[in-house]
């Protein structure tokens, strides 16, 4: 997967959002697609809720029993991860369909300069999304064949009102939580689309610094102008597509860390550490998934900015060193990615902190149960 292109990686994470049905819908679609995509949306909430139900009541049933309940809690969190994903990805389908129809757009229509500028971003990223996509798929496929391999009856820790003793009604419990624990693996593709969301404009802002610099014409400062314009635009409405998404994730990874640390303290089987292990793994990575490409957005931005200085135009016309003026304006405002009014701008120095947070919570919390 690593010598793979821009165009490859857009279709391979759109397969895993088409699956998991986050992907926004074709503006193309016919009605039997629509129809077809809402039914498998509705049965896909509807096999989540059910679990989530199942570990909802799993928190009661073993509530004496700590190892259990943070088991519970860790697979609930994820659970939920997927719900939301699913809820706010149909809220936001038009803003999303919008935004990745331009990415898909500039890559269909990019020339080879374009092009370069894009797969540069893409290169960066591919080897780490790689890694990160396989360990939730090694992660989901332990989890599904724990019951083969270990005491456990079922692949995920709920608690059912009925018994599973029927080898029919063993067959449906089980195929819904494998169903569930695949969804919930997955919804790495909305945060893949972020990647390539942030991806295309850090490409856009190089491209047009590099425009900037052979920049003679009043009439092309003016395209330069529009051109940037519509960068921040495109910045601002994915900000606001995502803000909620972020913010999110950024709770219930941190919750899922947290809760899974807690297998690791007690003397469990190799099946079952190795499973916690990746949880705490895949949740991390998956915040560092979304921490560095919007780092790298805003030091773009910044870099665009003082490269502004270096436009040459002394000796130009007054109305062109006036349009070059207002776009050293527009441009002092670095692009910065918020995750609501609650969390500071999502980087890796947060990325660092919200490490160090989950790691002060789980030993609190150690304490006090121990004690």
């Amino acid at each position: 997967m690593f010598n793979v292109n821009s165009r490859q990686i857009l279709y391979v994470v759109e397969l895993f959002g088409t699956f998991a049905c986050t992907w926004p819908s074709d503006s193309n679609s016919s009605k039997k697609q629509i129809i077809c995509r809402n039914i498998r949306w509705l049965f896909a909430m509807l096999n989540l809720t059910s679990l989530m139900i199942s570990l909802t009541l799993a928190l009661y049933y073993f509530r004496h029993d700590v190892f259990i309940l943070m088991k519970s809690i860790s697979e609930m969190t994820s659970v939920l991860e997927a719900i939301l994903d699913l809820i706010l990805c149909r809220l936001n389908n038009d803003q999303l369909q919008v935004l990745i129809g331009k990415v898909k757009t500039f890559i269909e229509v990019a020339n080879e300069h374009e092009t370069k500028a894009m797969e540069r971003y893409m290169d960066r990223y591919k080897q780490f999304l790689s890694i990160t996509a396989s360990a939730y798929i090694i992660c989901s496929i332990l989890f599904s064949l724990a019951p083969f391999f270990s005491a456990q009856e079922l692949p995920a820790d709920g608690w059912l009102p009925f018994s599973t003793e029927s080898p029919g009604i063993y067959c449906i419990v089980y195929i819904n939580h494998v169903y569930c624990i695949y969804l919930t693996t997955f919804c790495i593709s909305v945060d893949f689309m972020i990647v390539i969301l942030f991806s295309y404009s850090a490409a856009k802002l190089n491209i047009l610094k590099v425009k900037l610099r052979h920049v003679n014409d009043f009439d092309v400062l003016v395209s330069c102008v529009k051109e940037h314009q519509e960068i921040i635009g495109f910045v601002e409405d994915t900000k606001t597509t995502i803000e909620t998404l972020l913010f999110k994730t950024n709770a219930t990874m941190g919750s899922a860390v947290i809760c899974a640390g807690f297998p690791l303290i007690y003397n469990q089987s190799l099946t079952v550490m190795g499973k916690f292990i990746l949880v705490m793994i895949s949740g991390c990575t998956r915040m560092y998934v979304n921490a560095w490409p919007a780092d790298d957005l805003q030091e773009c931005s910044v870099q665009f900015a003082q490269s502004m200085i270096g436009v040459q135009w002394v000796g130009k016309p007054k109305k062109m060193k006036s349009t070059l003026i207002i776009m050293m304006q527009r441009s002092q405002k670095p692009f910065v990615i918020k995750m609501g009014g609650l969390l500071p701008s999502l980087t890796l120095e947060y990325f660092a902190n919200f490490i160090t947070t989950i790691s002060s919570y789980f030993m609190a919390m150690r304490t006090v149960i121990e004690s």
